[in-house]
């Protein structure tokens, strides 16, 4: 019974993360590490920016 429940467990949360990553948006686009972090970079300093001029 045991064994049972331990390999149903195992499967059912291989399954999951299975699920979960099938199911991610930036898996439908190749976009390298340096574009996501200069589009962070530059999201960062718009907003440290903009209360400022107000």
């Amino acid at each position: 019974m045991v064994d049972n429940f331990s390999i149903g467990l195992t499967h059912l949360l291989m399954a999951i993360a299975l699920w979960r990553l099938l199911y991610r948006d930036d898996l439908d686009r190749e976009v390298s590490p340096r574009m996501l972090w200069q589009r962070r970079r530059d999201a960062e300093r718009a907003a440290q920016d903009g209360p400022n001029d107000a």
